[in-house]
């Protein structure tokens, strides 16, 4: 075994080990020039000033190394090598070999097993010494610490539950996605999105309506940010020259699609109709610029042109209200106009609930989260059930 770092860059580094294969140059009472080595892991060495091809095997040619002990005005001069028949399990920390025998007995702390498990590149150069059943338990474990952290994490697979006899006519999908062009690849990657039929986004950050982000299997509809703002005073002025927002809604290329025609000014909204269930579907975001009082005014315009349309209506989207917090001003009026808010648990990184789902006349829906990993916020599935 190498005791010491030679080249680190090299793979010369303390604690790799292969077998001396020729002694150069040896003298009685001195030091050999040159000790050749067949290090155990062909890329060690790859690039030494001395090598050499012995017995068909390549050879790292090890100089004595020099150092100077200055309190003894001397200089001492050593190979920094050690028989190594055996070593310990810290001392292979990093090591990969094609062949190990492993002694479990002696493990007394939690890690120490996985790290000698680990060491080899394939299960048949794994030999493992005899080892008594039930001491299993006591030698491999992880750190308690780590046992609680996963616990404590949330899970990005959907986890198999028992079917509901209530078969899924539609699924919509709604995310404030934080950067479409950036998170397209996330998008395609989850699951729950691309099996949906419906997926509404709000902050896609795009700047034109002529900007098309391509999804598999889907047609896309977008409107940006300074497309719905008519800048009519300063506010509005302001909102709509504000970066990022925007929504946007991709359609499954055999799912139902109608555009409602019909806008309102400076609103972030997109709706569109299901035919067969005569369903609406409107996404919304309102960034926290703008101001609530002047929102509700324009929202509740916005709700009244719905319920005149029709009786089944979903509302989504990113309010940047936290129901957690008691700010209701959004709730409060879309519960007077006879909608339901289905989202019942935190819905960001911060523990707010700032995503919302009002429903109003569609008689089963079912509501759940769907963590992600690239966004502040969870994304919502919404199905609607058929009960008979």
């Amino acid at each position: 075994m190498l005791k010491k770092n030679e080249a680190v860059n090299d793979g010369l580094v303390n604690g790799v080990m292969g077998t001396i294969v020729s002694i150069a140059e040896f003298l009685e009472g001195s030091l050999p020039n040159v000790i050749f080595i067949n290090f155990d892991n062909e890329r060690v060495g790859k690039n030494a000033k001395i090598q050499k091809t012995i017995n068909g095997k390549r050879c790292v040619g090890l100089e004595p190394s020099i150092e100077d002990i200055p309190f003894k005005n001397g200089t001492r001069k050593q190979f920094p090598l050690q028989l190594a028949w055996a070593c310990t399990v810290h001392k292979v920390q990093g090591l990969t070999v094609s062949q190990a025998v492993v002694d479990l007995n002696k493990c007394f702390t939690y890690g120490q097993a996985y790290v000698a498990l680990s060491r080899v590149t394939t299960k048949e150069g794994l030999h493992i010494l005899p080892i008594d059943d039930k001491k299993l338990g006591q030698k491999i474990y992880c750190d308690p610490d780590i046992i609680k952290g996963i616990k404590s994490m949330k899970h990005y697979l959907t986890e198999n539950v028992e079917a509901s006899s209530e078969e899924t006519l539609v699924t919509i999908v709604y995310h404030n996605i934080q950067g479409l062009r950036a998170h397209k690849n996330d998008l395609v990657a989850n699951s729950d999105c691309k099996d949906a039929d419906y997926v509404c986004l709000t902050e896609t950050w795009l700047e034109s309506s002529s900007d098309h982000v391509y999804l598999p299997n889907y047609d896309f509809y977008h409107q940006p940010r300074s497309a719905l703002y008519t800048p009519t005073n300063s506010v509005f002025k302001n909102l709509q020259a504000m970066g990022h927002g925007g929504v946007g809604v991709y359609v499954k290329t055999d799912s139902e699609y109608e555009n409602c025609n019909f806008t309102v000014e400076n609103l972030e909204c997109m709706t569109f109709r299901i035919p067969t269930m005569n369903v609406l579907v409107a996404t919304i975001y309102r960034t926290q610029k703008y101001q609530i009082g002047i929102f509700l005014k324009t929202f509740i315009s916005f709700v009244n042109k719905l319920t005149e349309l029709s009786n089944n209506i979903i509302v989504l989207g990113d309010f940047n209200q936290d129901i957690l917090k008691g700010e209701r001003s959004i709730l409060d009026y879309m519960t007077s106009k006879g909608f339901q808010q289905l989202v019942e648990e935190a819905t960001t990184e911060g523990g707010t609930l700032i995503d919302h789902v009002y429903v109003k006349g569609c008689s089963k829906v079912e509501v759940k989260g769907i963590p992600t990993y690239y966004s502040y916020h969870d994304a919502v599935s919404v199905m609607l059930k058929d009960s008979r």
